[in-house]
């Protein structure tokens, strides 16, 4: 018996047009009527889909509710968060940092170094005081919101700069950063980074929420500031 065109197989109509939400999210970030009118699909289809893609974490809805792409299945595991940081390298080619906020001070939880042999370097563990400045710091001082962007020239090493947006878990205050020498600053450093920061924070903050790997962030800071005590003792 031939199936006619209104019974046409469930499993694929599905898969395809999942395929194609994720598609035109990857281009940019969307409501749900844009996603809407993008694909020409009905409400009821376009939001049942949007829901079961949500629920599995393919897309999350941001602060802003606009949909984004979200922690796919196969990146949900200890190694998350460097992978968003070695993807945020690769679109900016510059060294980036995970920092977290404990009390007046910043440890860094996360770093990977650009390729370049001019580079700026901060490695896993290291403890700055907020007074010191730089945009990481500043945006650890600030709401925590993934759309404020903050950038520094020279704030704490000469010929240094560095872009920053922050991202909260719970009542954890994340920076994300971005360093590099002054030779290489682009013309206009908010154009060159918002945008790609303030992406990789809120994908950042959907794989951290309620995952295993954000004790192991918190442990990461804990160490960090306990083996500075010790050596100031």
């Amino acid at each position: 018996m031939q199936a006619t065109a209104d019974e046409s197989p469930p499993e694929i109509g599905v898969i395809d047009r999942s395929a194609a939400i994720l598609a035109v999210l990857q281009d940019s970030p969307m409501t749900a009527a844009e996603v809407c009118r993008r694909l020409g699909y009905s409400k009821s289809t376009t939001y049942r889909l949007l829901t079961d893609l949500r629920a599995h974490k393919f897309i999350i809805r941001d602060s802003s509710g606009l949909l984004r792409l979200g922690p796919f299945p196969g990146r949900r595991n200890i190694a998350t968060t460097n992978s968003v940081l070695e993807h945020l390298r690769t679109m900016t080619g510059e060294s980036v940092q995970l920092w977290v906020r404990v009390g007046e001070d910043r440890v860094c939880v996360r770093n990977v170094e650009a390729d370049h042999e001019l580079r700026v370097s901060r490695g896993v563990g290291a403890v700055l005081p907020l007074v010191d400045g730089g945009s990481a710091a500043l945006a650890l001082c600030g709401p925590g919101n993934p759309a404020e962007f903050y950038a520094t020239k020279q704030a704490r090493v000469a010929g240094t700069a560095s872009a920053s947006v922050a991202f909260t878990v719970g009542a954890i205050v994340f920076a994300l950063c971005v360093s590099y020498p002054l030779t290489r600053e682009p013309d206009n450093v908010a154009g060159a980074y918002r945008n790609l920061l303030s992406r990789a924070a809120i994908e950042l903050r959907a794989l951290l929420d309620g995952s295993e790997e954000l004790e192991v962030l918190r442990d990461i800071a804990r160490l960090a500031l306990g083996a500075r005590k010790q050596a100031g003792e």
